[in-house]
């Protein structure tokens, strides 16, 4: 009897964050308690005024027919001006925007825009699996990793960055929290400017979950790049699906055509709470809702950081995103086992690649008791 047999792009082990899920699910059927710090999935709402532009746009006649690929007209304007305020940088939002479903599928859809089989795709070790999996993988392309090490910040050296087709790189980052300085995206912008073979796929999905100073833009220092962007993390909005994708015309005509193909675009309730969303900043500045957010998770961030430095685990001071890296030793499987035997889950540093060996990441968008269970966890590791 015949085996039916995938294509073999889908040769690779399960999706990281989807086995974490499978595995809280599994000790919830068995009555066990979970300390679940291994997805970024926040556990605070949306501001109410983003939920109330979703309830107002369904009473919108234009909510129940296809949306365009490319988004609404609208949407696409708030986001040029937004990023205009933010940044400073002009962007034309007929030709210079897309509006996606989230950043996860914008960031994959791009290298089936741009990458012929065989084509090299450098993305970072550590790093967003999204990079190498469903931008590279998926697509036949030849991956080609760029280290990223504590001894740089996590920064990549730009002497690493090799020549490729695709390049994805991300900051603020996951899964480490690390932020790129101006000097670092000046120089990354000669090299791109240099390389006009190669498109730079510049991931910002955290770009407002910052704690030090604001995230700065690739686009402010080149205009040869994508850029991506996500209201999942600026708003708690992670099951809304929406983000968008600025920066070169010709990538994101690019970007569209493929959307035109696959999908009818995002629905338009959830493209008018991005819009709204955007819309409440005053220039750089967020919506005050916004700043309380972000004091939460930083108020989460510290508590968690100094109980783990204060059990003897190397932290990276990370000054952005809701996760927190650390260093167990030179296999972080033990560590991670004992943990999920006393009920907390945490995500292994391999799960981002062989760089993340030795690493755990953890994710403060968690309940306050919830975070407070994991430190008396972590204490007794």
């Amino acid at each position: 009897m015949s085996r039916f047999l995938p294509a073999r792009r889908l040769a690779l082990p399960n999706y990281p964050f989807a086995e974490l899920e499978r595995q809280a699910s599994a000790l919830r059927r068995a009555g066990k308690s979970v300390c679940d710090l291994s997805i970024g999935d926040p556990d605070l709402p949306p501001p109410e005024f983003i939920v109330d532009a979703v309830r107002q746009s369904l009473n919108n006649p234009r909510s129940h027919r296809y949306p365009s690929s490319r988004g609404d007209h609208e949407v696409r304007a708030s986001i040029a001006r937004w990023f205009k305020g933010r940044f400073g940088v002009d962007i034309d939002p007929e030709r210079q925007v897309a509006v996606t479903i989230g950043g996860k599928e914008a960031l994959a859809q791009i290298a089936r825009a741009v990458v012929n089989p065989g084509d090299r795709v450098a993305f970072p070790d550590p790093g967003y699996p999204v990079y190498s999996r469903a931008g590279c993988q998926f697509v036949d392309g030849a991956p080609v990793k760029i280290p990223l090490s504590v001894q740089n910040a996590f920064l990549p050296l730009l002497s690493d960055i090799p020549s490729a087709r695709l390049l994805y790189l991300n900051y603020p980052n996951n899964p480490t929290g690390a932020t790129a300085n101006k000097d670092f995206l000046s120089n990354l912008a000669l090299l791109i400017d240099d390389n006009p073979e190669m498109v730079a796929a510049y991931d910002m999905a955290y770009s407002e979950m910052t704690f030090r100073t604001p995230a700065l833009s690739l686009l402010q220092f080149t205009d040869r790049c994508i850029e991506f962007h996500s209201l999942s993390k600026m708003a708690n909005a992670t099951g809304y699906r929406v983000g968008f994708a600025v920066g070169d015309i010709d990538l994101i005509d690019a970007l569209a055509r493929v959307k035109e193909e696959i999908d009818s675009g995002a629905p338009l309730p959830f493209q008018m709470a991005l819009k709204t969303a955007l819309d409440r900043y005053e220039g750089a500045a967020p919506p005050p809702e916004f700043t309380a957010l972000k004091e939460i998770y930083f108020r989460r961030k510290n508590a968690l950081t100094k109980a783990l430095a204060d059990a003897g685990y190397d932290v990276f001071d990370a000054a952005a995103t809701f996760y927190i890296w650390f260093k167990v030793g030179e296999d972080e499987m033990p560590f991670i086992s004992a943990a999920l035997n006393k009920g907390l889950l945490l995500t292994p540093g391999r799960g981002f690649g062989s760089g993340g060996k030795g690493w755990a990441r953890a994710s403060i968008t968690a309940p306050d008791e919830v975070i407070e269970q994991s430190m008396e966890i972590i204490r007794t590791l």
